[in-house]
């Protein structure tokens, strides 16, 4: 699993990922905030979990999860986390990553 978290020129992130990878990045939001609500726009989606807002954009098979908040930032970093050490995989499977 190849996940980067990349600071914005705006101050915040975006958590950026394979398309290969977008189950268990679902998979990690779900476990820690529940089912995230969503709005479709043409171009991009707006979920909302863990209190914060984050934009969705999947251009070219390059999908990515912005923040535009230090609270989003926060929870970004924490998937981030979770995602690169494979704790996520833990909780799903039940052993120690």
């Amino acid at each position: 699993m190849a996940v980067t978290l990349l600071p914005l020129s705006n101050g915040h992130y975006s958590l950026e990922f394979e398309p290969a990878d977008l189950p268990s990045v679902s998979s990690a939001i779900r476990d820690r905030y529940g089912v995230p609500d969503k709005r479709q726009y043409p171009t991009s989606a707006e979920y909302r979990f863990g209190g914060c807002s984050f934009t969705f954009q999947n251009e070219w098979d390059d999908p990515c999860l912005t923040s535009g908040s230090a609270e989003g930032d926060d929870i970004l970093k924490s998937l981030h986390s979770d995602l690169s050490t494979g704790a996520c995989y833990a909780r799903l499977y039940g052993f120690s990553a």
